[in-house]
């Protein structure tokens, strides 16, 4: 897979939940909190998957101009700020430290940054938590029944430029020697706006609905091979949350609203699918991978339960943060058990629908369970933000 400004993996609660009271990210994202206000810094996970996804971050900063800087709160810090935060914490972690060391190590030897929530009354700075996944679907590379539905590569007529004040990408179409609104998901599906560019054909339509949402997935080949597909265009018309819709047109509750329920409502009323699918205008174009593992927006791959989504215009690309929530655990008859959530996680991807300081999304991993617990997450959260400190820094210099 490749690195892609677009969303990284656009999370399965963009199906559900408008983002209109969360976008926007605020003056002050970030605030400074004492040492005493923080939480206990325990891992819920294993540390090796950490170790990987610190790893991971360190790559990426090291590839970045070493002249960049990074915001936090009302302060300002070089790149290297970021990167000694993250080299101190791979040296911490490769002391295999007690549950008890490591809280007191945090404390120690780091800044303390809580991300402010949503705009708004929020005196709890509380944080909404979804979940994403990279879904796994069988296809197959011709077009022959029960496989009918395709997923497509970059059309021709896609022309890319540079989005507003240099920012992102632009996605248009040339006609009459000018560029215009590229086709919409009803026109591409409908007048087959992008036949002769089928990537591969998949059995449901919903199944490509579900990879445009995600950005990324596996397809599981009849010769039984698995490749990784993953976000290579986007015909650049806005996403619209098909839940919203649905909720809005009486046809699912708010309060079950989840990728299940909306996949299980087509399924039972056929007839009304094209409608609702084509509510959301925006549709993906895909290319092949040669890793099986989903890549975030940085241009390296995800670890389950490890990375984030977050608006990178609030917090920095690369950062190293704390994640408190709960987490869905499947039981007997489609039912859920919550438990604690609390782990180290790192910045490593973001998403059309993922705006403002109130949004965080928890990459689950590969597969139906990863699906179904990331269908489960719009959760109430608090997210802290780890800086190396001052006093640490110039220790590690001397070093």
């Amino acid at each position: 897979m490749t690195r892609f400004p677009f969303p990284g993996k656009l999370l399965i609660l963009a199906l559900v939940l408008t983002t209109a009271l969360l976008s926007g990210c605020s003056r002050m994202p970030l605030a400074a909190v004492s040492p005493d206000s923080a939480p206990l810094f325990t891992d819920d996970l294993d540390l090796d998957s950490l170790k990987k996804a610190v790893q991971t971050n360190l790559d990426y900063l090291r590839r970045q101009p070493p002249e960049k800087a990074i915001s936090l709160g009302n302060q300002t810090f070089p790149l290297n700020r970021l990167t000694r935060s993250l080299e101190l914490f791979q040296d911490i972690l490769a002391a295999n430290p007690s549950p008890a060391e490591l809280d007191r190590l945090v404390r120690q030897h780091y800044d303390i940054f809580q991300a402010t929530g949503s705009r708004g009354f929020n005196p709890g700075r509380r944080m909404l938590v979804t979940g994403y996944f990279q879904p796994v679907f069988a296809g197959s590379l011709s077009r022959k029944a029960p496989f009918l539905y395709p997923l497509y590569s970059v059309p021709d007529d896609l022309v890319r430029s540079r989005g507003p004040e240099g920012k992102g990408q632009s996605f248009k179409r040339l006609a009459n020697g000018r560029t215009i609104q590229y086709w919409n998901r009803r026109e591409i599906e409908r007048d087959n706006r992008a036949a002769g560019h089928e990537l591969v054909w998949l059995k449901d339509p919903f199944d490509a609905f579900v990879l445009h949402v995600q950005g990324s997935g596996l397809i599981r080949l009849r010769d039984g091979t698995v490749r990784g597909v993953h976000y290579a265009a986007k015909n650049g018309h806005p996403y619209r949350s098909i839940g919203k819709h649905m909720v809005e047109t009486g046809r699912i509750p708010l309060e079950t609203a989840s990728l299940e329920t909306i996949q299980d409502y087509i399924a039972a009323h056929p007839e009304e699918r094209d409608e609702i699918l084509h509510h959301n205008p925006s549709f993906i174009f895909f290319d092949w991978t040669d890793t099986h593992g989903a890549i975030g927006n940085l241009g390296e791959e995800l670890t389950a339960g490890r990375s984030i989504a977050v608006d990178q215009s609030c917090f920095p690309a690369g950062g190293l943060a704390f994640l408190q929530t709960r987490k869905p655990t499947r039981v007997e008859n489609r039912g859920v058990a919550w438990k604690p959530l609390h782990r180290f996680v790192v910045v490593q991807d973001t998403g059309s629908a993922i705006r403002g300081p109130g949004r965080v999304d928890l990459f689950w991993g590969a597969g139906s369970e990863a699906g179904f617990e990331a269908g489960q997450m719009k959760e109430k959260g608090t997210l802290y933000f780890l800086v190396i400190k001052e006093a640490s820094l110039a220790g590690l210099a001397q070093n």
